[in-house]
């Protein structure tokens, strides 16, 4: 069975944190490869009170046995009493994206001039298990990218059918308006494209083969509209720099090297099949589209 992993990250504001990184998770339970300077420090932190919602960082959780016996020691060592449910409560945050309704970009009639503007305020906010249920289920996506799929051999057809039909979401996390400096807060993703595929069945294998590569584990993989391309939302480590969009650059930018290296560049169109280059824009969209089939990492509950 493939890995399962919680993800998320530790504000930076209280002394008491330190990022906590490569806590790897297995069937078989969670092993810690670094922690905070003492448990006692992140107990008191979790004491102190919670200003906001805590995260933890991508793929980073603890096995909740483990924890439990952490959590005894420490209160016997210093005579007091660990708020649990709080602790299972950090340990169960979720992503959140922004979800968009269409168009992406303005609707023009037959004249070139604009009868729909382009929609750039959020409609909502949704867990990576919400859009994960919207790809899978959604009886009117499914209609809506049955037609764009259809028009995919005409390139113009295809792109207007798709931007002015099919929601979308920003990846990288929750924003009050579609744009880079209107970041609320970062979903600790990354969106990977692969596109140009030769067939759809071309694409069913490399979401299959994207999901299972141990050096990305992305928690949500899908087909692309088209069917000749597939979707994959990477985590990364939110913990590394304090700098939130630095930060996220940084790993969109290594991400995307690998995914060069490993499947292909599909920036120049001669090169043929292989990474699309413009999802390092930290705003970028990612259209939804149906697929019964699409992979999700599941999140271990808190024993």
């Amino acid at each position: 069975m493939p890995l399962q992993e919680v993800t998320g990250t530790f504000p930076r504001c209280n002394p008491l944190t330190r990022p906590v990184h490569k806590l790897l998770i297995a069937n078989a339970g969670i092993f810690i490869k670094t922690v905070f300077p003492t448990i006692k420090s992140l107990l008191s932190y979790y004491l102190s009170g919670l200003s906001q919602p805590l995260h933890l960082p991508s793929r980073h959780l603890i096995r909740s046995s483990y924890l439990r016996e952490e959590i005894q020691r420490t209160q016997k060592k210093c005579g007091c009493k660990i708020n649990t449910f709080l602790i299972k409560r950090i340990m169960n945050q979720e992503r959140k994206l922004s979800f968009f309704l269409p168009p992406i970009s303005p609707v023009k009639d037959a004249n070139g001039k604009n009868v729909t503007p382009a929609t750039l305020v959020p409609h909502k906010e949704l867990t990576l298990e919400e859009v994960w249920n919207i790809v899978t289920g959604s009886p009117r996506l499914k209609k809506l990218t049955e037609a764009a799929a259809a028009a995919y051999g005409d390139e113009k057809e295809y792109r207007r059918l798709k931007q002015s039909t099919l929601p979308y979401v920003t990846p990288c996390g929750t924003f009050s308006y579609r744009r880079s400096d209107r970041l609320l807060a970062p979903s600790g993703l990354s969106i990977l494209d692969l596109d140009h595929l030769d067939s759809r069945e071309e694409a069913e294998r490399m979401r299959r083969q994207l999901f299972d590569d141990p050096f990305l584990l992305p928690e949500l993989v899908f087909v692309s509209p088209g069917g000749h391309g597939v979707k994959a939302f990477v985590p990364y480590d939110l913990g590394r720099t304090s700098d939130v969009k630095q930060n996220a650059a940084e790993n969109i930018y290594w991400l995307m090297e690998y995914a060069r290296l490993r499947y292909g560049d599909c920036s120049d169109k001669d090169k043929g099949k292989g990474v699309d280059y413009s999802g390092k824009d930290l705003v970028r969209a990612c259209f939804l589209s149906h697929d019964e089939r699409a992979l999700m990492r599941v999140k271990t509950p808190m024993g």
